[in-house]
């Protein structure tokens, strides 16, 4: 009778852990942080962009709409639009992209800007891509992406 009341224990302690891992794996976004720097945010985008195919279910997109400015949220409206921005010709290079290159445009504390190289296949873009801090209501500085804009130099 102990050995059937411990083996039943376990079982459902078992699954428990199978079902909350997967649970956690699946939702395992990383949320917006103090702790995090605006390089951090930046490399956390572009990696979850670079990967979304592999992530499945747009999971990359999803993680990227976690550091997108909370104003900018206001603008592009809910992850679906956002996601169908990111899937268009002016972003859509970004996504499973294969090689990225980082340059530092601006520091301060308050605002970066980055020019960024993707590269996927044959062809590469730049994109100008700037984060600011928000201050929460506790007084808490997190670092989001305000805006990505595609970027060409232009010769003349």
């Amino acid at each position: 009778m102990k050995n059937s009341k411990f083996l039943i224990f376990v079982s459902v302690f078992s699954l428990t852990v199978i079902i909350t891992g997967l649970f956690n794996h699946s939702k395992g976004l990383i949320k917006p942080s103090p702790n995090l720097t605006a390089y951090q945010v930046l490399n956390i985008q572009l990696q979850s962009l670079k990967n979304n195919k592999k992530l499945r279910n747009n999971l990359g997109i999803i993680q990227t709409y976690e550091f997108a400015h909370p104003e900018n949220k206001k603008l592009t409206g809910p992850l679906q639009n956002f996601t169908r921005m990111i899937q268009s010709d002016n972003y859509s290079i970004l996504l499973n992209h294969e090689k990225t290159k980082v340059g530092v445009i601006h520091q301060d504390q308050f605002h970066e800007v980055y020019l960024i190289q993707v590269t996927k296949g044959k062809k590469s873009e730049n994109f100008l891509w700037t984060l600011i801090t928000y201050i929460d209501e506790n007084k808490n500085a997190f670092w989001y992406t305000v805006n990505v804009i595609p970027y060409s130099k232009v010769s003349t």
